[in-house]
């Protein structure tokens, strides 16, 4: 739906079409398909396999063409009573045994870097066969972490996708070329409209915007991503999970004002603190400049010279204590 003029904030402006958003509290059309259930509903169900092959060879361009999908298992017990379960997000198989996990992970997690390499440990042990004679000869498994909130230290600056495998460090070469994992941060992706060239760029938008959508915005226009629209349909839930989504959403939006409170208290706060710290410093660098020129006026240019230098060393030592 292309509307004529951009009239408030609700309205998402796109190169070549803006596309006018209601506020989630009135009135919703598309739910957050990045919520642990509905993104499982979406992307998990025996209607969705057009859809999640479709986003796998959007990710794995150039890499690897996914012909057909087969839903594995969610859950991997513990072997021993002592370890936890291991509970994916959506796991499925191609027709080579191929193994392609994809995980959403909504909010920072201190260990989430070790949590995907230990679900890629679990689906690797998993293709032991129990009671047989084997040589590890391993397929090969894909991880694919869809993160929204947050971004994994490093990386290249404004790059919202990270491939990682094992490589050797002395020279850079290719270790093993069985085990990818694929990191593609949503906060980092910025693209517009216009600037959408691949299909990958159109699940990361569709993804990331969805749930602000009054209509499917008219330049999606592959089935999968029709089809897409068409489940993620705030309708088509019950009305028990309708009660939960709005539930879900309040808790969300409390958590994020609370969220974002928090940060803007402690920039003040850092600001403050780190303009308290450079003025004082300031002051004193520029009483020992003014002794030095051995005159009373040298003392008031240097204070006032000390000061500006302080200032402006202490708002950036504000932001970074912030």
């Amino acid at each position: 739906m292309q509307d004529k003029s951009i009239e408030n904030d609700n309205d998402l402006a796109e190169p070549g079409g803006n596309y006018h958003v209601e506020p989630q509290s009135k009135y919703v059309r598309y739910v957050h398909p990045l919520w642990d259930k509905y993104f499982k509903k979406i992307f998990a169900s025996e209607s969705s396999k057009e859809i999640l092959r479709s986003f796998l060879n959007g990710v794995l361009e150039g890499i690897r063409e996914v012909e057909t999908v087969t839903y594995g298992k969610n859950e991997y017990p513990g072997e021993l009573k002592s370890e936890g379960n291991a509970a994916f997000d959506v796991i499925c198989t191609d027709t080579d045994g191929v193994t392609f996990l994809v995980e959403v992970q909504r909010h920072d997690q201190r260990y989430f870097k070790e949590r995907s390499i230990y679900y890629a440990g679990r689906l690797m042990s998993d293709q032991a066969p129990v009671g047989k004679l084997w040589e590890y000869n391993l397929k090969d498994i894909y991880v694919i972490c869809l993160l929204e909130n947050f971004v994994l230290p490093g990386g290249e600056e404004g790059a919202y996708r990270r491939d990682v495998c094992l490589c050797d460090k002395t020279n850079g070469e290719i270790f093993y070329d069985k085990l990818d994992f694929i990191y593609l941060e949503l906060k980092k992706f910025n693209k517009k409209q216009g600037e959408l060239h691949t299909i990958l760029d159109e699940w990361l938008y569709a993804l990331k915007h969805a749930d602000r959508f009054n209509e499917r915005p008219w330049f999606f226009k592959t089935p999968e991503l029709v089809h897409f629209f068409e489940l993620a349909q705030y309708s088509n839930l019950t009305p028990e999970e309708r009660e939960m989504y709005r539930a879900q959403q309040k808790v969300w939006w409390d958590t994020q004002n609370t969220h974002d409170f928090a940060i803007e208290e402690a920039e003040k706060n850092g600001m403050a603190r780190g303009l308290k710290k450079g003025m004082a410093r300031g002051i004193k660098q520029g009483k020992e400049l003014g002794r030095k020129e051995g005159k009373t006026e040298g003392v008031k240019e240097g204070i006032e010279l000390g000061l500006k230098r302080g200032i402006e060393k202490g708002i950036k030592q504000g932001i970074k204590m912030g």
